[in-house]
């Protein structure tokens, strides 16, 4: 017997998932504007973390690479 969550507990679980998409387009857009800037295209970073590079080795990479951003 499957057991329903109250709506108000469904109410905000899809509340939460909503912003967590939000902050997630929003982080990977910077991501792309950043790597942009230094020379990588999205399909290179596409590319790194399909090759098994960590989210925190693509931006250490991106900070790596001579830019202008300070």
């Amino acid at each position: 017997m499957e057991q329903l969550l109250p709506e108000s507990v469904a109410q905000k679980y899809r509340d939460n998932s909503e912003t967590h998409r939000l902050l997630l387009e929003q982080a990977v857009e910077k991501v792309v504007r950043v790597a942009g800037r230094v020379g990588v295209t999205p399909d290179e970073i596409v590319s790194l973390l399909e090759s098994g590079m960590s989210i925190t080795e693509l931006l250490a990479f991106l900070a790596s690479k001579p830019s202008g951003i300070a």
